[in-house]
């Protein structure tokens, strides 16, 4: 099984966003980064998704709303015509990468680079690669993985990054969404099972259609009971439980598997752009994350039971890079069992990070962080970032710290002779 090196604590690093470095300064966030949070690396968002953050401490914003593109200065020319990112709002006209990496040297920082990919909030339904769901709608925020200008596109956007001196790209989404983690105010007033919110948020596409049927799935088959399940919901009334089984009958699973193999072969791709430039890849996989993203209080199944509604096989994806799960719980015992299971399905040989926030709702104590760092180190974790600089009170940067430093002081007591 794969370990830091005895008595040192795994590497770290701190997410954060372009309206923090913009609007606190590059030298300003180093320093808190460095001094008060007592961490080696940044993780700046360089290609993000739309928000609405509230952010503590920030001169030019206290809500924030918007913010999707990149906040560096693009090489268009890489990218496919009708496929090319834009910069963000937040970046204000500058290329903060290409600043943050000249000053994080004389901080002794490193920088890293977060990259959100197929969630990047465009809002032409026309354009080309956006998912499409069983209906034909197009679901304009989300890029497909299977279709091959996203695909190019992807890789481009690592390239591109990786013209930078990042030391890893963590990347986030480059497969696909759940229906109920997407785009603008989300609004349903009739009820839908597990089933079908599953179905609504699966592409069928040309291209994921092919990749299906290629593993033999029918897909018009398969079409046809999906879209019965569904609209059996959408009259208001529950569906029984056959036409759930009818759509397991026609191929669901398979189905899944199909786009598993697919972002499994686009993840391996970006992951060779990186390495071509000198720069690590490493998957950030949400699964978790989403359970207790509101409350910080996940309940039921883990986190890695659903990796591959999203496309994501944790075994095959070990494999190519490392991943970094996202237990986001106030309890250590739940963030513990989030990743032992997720160590589970991913194999003994599986390099594994985990995001932590030192933050409401997960955390109020060092010593509850503290507890949380002892089971990342007990549990073979050999990377541990603190999700978020920009959304984080100060104050729980000197929690970093001091977490750290009791993390550290058990660790020594318990190798001492």
């Amino acid at each position: 099984m794969p370990s830091t090196v005895a008595g040192e604590p795994p590497e770290s690093s701190i997410f954060c966003g372009p309206l923090d470095l913009a609007g606190e300064g590059i030298d300003a966030v180093l320093r808190n980064v460095r001094e008060r949070a007592g961490v080696d690396r940044i993780a700046p968002a360089v290609a993000y998704h739309a928000a609405r953050d509230v952010l503590p401490h920030n001169p030019l914003r206290t809500v924030a709303d918007g913010g999707a593109g990149v906040c560096f200065a693009p090489e268009w020319d890489r990218y496919p015509a009708a496929l090319r990112p834009a910069r963000s709002a937040f970046a204000l006209g500058r290329d903060l990468l290409g600043e943050l990496c000249d000053r994080a040297g004389a901080h002794g920082a490193g920088v890293d680079a977060w990259i959100v990919y197929l969630h990047d909030d465009g809002d032409d339904g026309a354009r080309p690669g956006v998912v499409r769901n069983l209906f034909g709608d197009a679901y304009p925020h989300v890029l497909c993985a299977a279709d091959p200008e996203v695909r190019a596109y992807a890789v481009a956007l690592t390239e591109d990054v990786c013209r930078y001196p990042v030391g890893t790209v963590l990347a986030e989404a480059p497969h696909w969404l759940p229906f109920d983690h997407g785009h603008g105010h989300e609004r349903r007033s009739v009820p839908l099972d597990r089933t079908a919110a599953l179905l609504l948020g699966l592409c069928f596409c040309a291209h994921c259609r092919t990749a299906a049927a290629d593993l033999g799935v029918p897909v018009p088959d398969l079409l046809a009971a999906a879209r019965a399940h569904v609209e059996a919901c959408l009259t208001g009334a529950a569906p029984p439980d056959r036409s759930a089984r009818a759509v397991a009958a026609a191929g669901l699973g398979r189905y899944l598997e199909a786009r598993c193999a697919r972002a499994t072969t686009l993840i391996a791709e970006l992951a060779s752009a990186a390495a071509r430039s000198g720069a690590g890849f490493r998957l950030i996989d949400l699964s978790a994350g989403m359970l207790g993203w509101a409350d910080g209080r996940p309940g039921g199944p883990f986190g890695v039971t659903a990796t591959r509604e999203l496309g994501v096989d944790p075994a095959a994806v070990a494999a190519t890079c490392p991943i970094t799960t996202t237990p986001y719980a106030r309890d250590p015992l739940r963030v513990r069992d989030e990743i032992a299971a997720y160590r589970a399905e991913a194999g003994p040989a599986a390099r594994l990070g985990v995001a932590l926030r030192p933050m409401s709702p997960d955390c109020d104590s060092a010593e509850n962080l503290a507890r949380k760092l002892g089971v990342a180190r007990e549990l073979h974790v050999d990377r541990v970032d603190f999700y978020h600089y920009g959304l984080s009170p100060l104050a729980a940067l000197d929690r970093i710290n001091e977490a750290r430093a009791i993390a550290s002081r058990r660790t020594h007591v318990e190798e001492e002779p």
